[in-house]
């Protein structure tokens, strides 16, 4: 729909016919595929028929080619899984698709050790097998606190629900409607992706500030992207979830007792705006002439707010797909999920995320957090006491680890040994 393909009956039976060569069924095993079966099909994948008119069959190239001028190609790509409840108290560690394994940024330490729910396939798409795994496991996360939870969820085909949840009911939302009803699309992935947008902007100018070459400042790493997104997550606050929840109009009118937000967002200390969408786009646009002040943006290469937050690139990804690469993904989940070298090659070795940045020794850091802390001694705000605190603790942390590095010295090791002829 999205490349305005008109879809007939005789269109999905050549389709068929055309995956069941390719992975090698045989021809005595083909579906008779039937006017039967094909109502049955659509009725269980939620297809409706419609008339098209007009211009409807003229594809649309215009936005994604004004996007590619604007967007320099970049290969990193990551998908994220995001859920949170409808009050606002509650949201899940982010699900992380990415394309290998083991990426080089992560210098050798799973994702895990890193503290990302992580995980990897060639396309870095939502599969079956991805979401049945993340589906079951907190499944038994909720099993073992007691809690059962109401999953409303897009009707997407890797969305396909394992049998056996115990604790997790899952319903589906009508085959195009869920950017009207689903509450992720009111707002709470445009929050999320205004604030990483600022953050990677404000991060580009703190290396520019640094002396890094223009045509460098926004080089950025797996790991790093990755830590970016997660703190940006958690920028998103209960009011943004309640506001979103409200605005798709999916929930009964009740009154229940207001918990308290586990954690208040520094964006909410800053700025008391009543719209945390309106703030975080803000932040947007003033790094965005923060940029620009330096010299390294220029006017005429600035993108519009919507279109720097919402790529149409973004929203084709998953319909651009070529038939070669449904086929390498069907076989991928057959085989659990374990991905083979294709052509594009999905190896860890073929990674290009660039050199690993080494970390500061702890002397510097602990030099860093003086620095600092100098500076909040002549600040009077609540932002202010909380960092001290934060300081405080990381002070302590890193001197309890440079004494656990440090090595008792023997006596011996002051003398060397001398030679006997």
């Amino acid at each position: 729909m999205t490349n305005n393909i008109l879809i007939t009956r005789e269109v999905i039976r050549q389709k068929w016919h055309f995956f069941a060569a390719e992975l090698g069924i045989p021809e005595e095993d083909w579906l008779t595929l039937s006017p039967g079966w094909l109502t049955k099909y659509k009725a269980r994948m939620g297809l409706k028929e419609y008339k098209r008119h007009s211009e409807a069959a003229s594809a649309d190239v215009e936005t994604v080619e004004r996007e590619q001028r604007h967007m320099k190609g970049v290969k990193l790509r990551l998908t994220y899984a995001l859920t949170a409840n409808a009050d606002g108290t509650d949201k899940l560690q982010p699900l992380v698709i990415g394309k290998y394994r083991q990426p080089r940024a992560f210098n050798k330490k799973s994702a895990a050790a890193h503290g990302f729910l992580y995980r990897h396939n060639p396309k870095v798409w939502m599969t079956t097998v991805l979401y049945q795994e993340w589906i079951r496991d907190w499944n038994e996360e909720l099993r073992r606190k007691g809690r059962h939870v109401l999953l409303l969820q897009d009707n997407f085909s890797g969305h396909a629900v394992p049998a056996g949840l115990t604790n997790i009911r899952v319903e589906n939302f009508e085959p195009n409607l869920t950017s009207h009803v689903q509450p992720n699309n009111q707002g709470i992935i445009r929050c999320f992706k205004a604030h990483y947008r600022a953050a990677y902007i404000e991060r580009a100018i703190a290396r520019y500030d640094q002396g890094i070459t223009p045509s460098s400042i926004y080089d950025i790493n797996q790991l790093q992207a990755m830590r970016l997104a997660d703190i940006d997550w958690w920028q998103v606050n209960t009011t943004t979830l309640r506001n979103c929840w409200k605005k798709a109009q999916i929930l009964p009118e009740f009154t229940s007792p207001t918990r308290s937000q586990p954690s208040v967002p520094v964006s909410s200390l800053l700025d008391g705006d009543a719209d945390p969408l309106l703030h975080a786009k803000k932040v947007v646009e003033v790094a965005l002439d923060a940029l620009q002040a330096t010299g390294t943006l220029q006017r005429v290469n600035r993108m519009d707010l919507t279109e720097l937050l919402n790529p149409e690139v973004e929203q084709g990804l998953a319909s651009r797909m070529s038939d070669a690469e449904i086929v390498e993904m069907v076989m991928v989940e057959s085989r659990g999920g374990e991905e083979s070298v294709g052509a594009e090659g999905a190896r860890d070795e073929d990674d290009e995320d660039g050199p690993i940045e080494l970390p500061p020794t702890c002397k510097e850091v602990l030099e860093a957090t003086a620095v600092i802390g100098r500076c909040l001694d002549n600040m009077d705000s609540m932002l202010a006491q909380k960092l001290e605190v934060m300081l405080a603790s990381l002070t302590r942390q890193m001197r309890v680890e440079a004494s656990q590095q440090l090595e008792t010295s023997k006596i011996t090791d002051f003398f060397t040994r001398s030679s006997s002829e």
